[in-house]
């Protein structure tokens, strides 16, 4: 995947250098799980925020440019239309769906997000039928 940032086209690498970039980026104090930043911005990257997205491109254009927020900025006012701005967001998030470093974070993520979910869902329902009782 790439992007043209200031007239020139750079490669997004989502190896093992952007998956340290993030971890770094959302460290706390004391080691980080190797991944944790992955899973921090896939889950930001959701809805269209573009701090999350600047995050995860300055991740993923290291070492070839250092992304600043000006030239962010210039290059996310180019979107002609929100369509386009929020499309951007799906082709990111399926790239960290397909490069070998990050495909099974995201994987492993999706699938803690869906036992989070039916829980939610069972703990629901469990509610549910406790105030239909007399």
């Amino acid at each position: 995947m790439y992007v043209k940032i200031d007239g020139k086209n750079y490669e997004l690498h989502f190896g093992v250098r952007f998956v340290r970039e993030l971890d770094k980026k959302y460290s706390i104090e004391g080691p980080v799980e190797f991944g944790t930043g992955v899973n921090n911005i896939y889950a930001r990257l959701q809805s269209p925020n573009p701090y999350a997205l600047y995050e995860a491109l300055h991740a993923a254009l290291q070492p070839d440019l250092d992304l600043t927020e000006e030239e962010f900025d210039i290059w996310v006012d180019s979107f002609k239309s929100e369509q386009e701005y929020t499309r951007f967001f799906g082709l990111f998030t399926k790239e960290l769906k397909n490069h070998r470093q990050t495909r099974p974070l995201v994987k492993n993520y999706e699938k803690v997000m869906n036992e989070v979910k039916k829980q939610f869902e069972k703990e629901k329902n469990l509610k549910a039928q406790d105030t239909m009782k007399p």
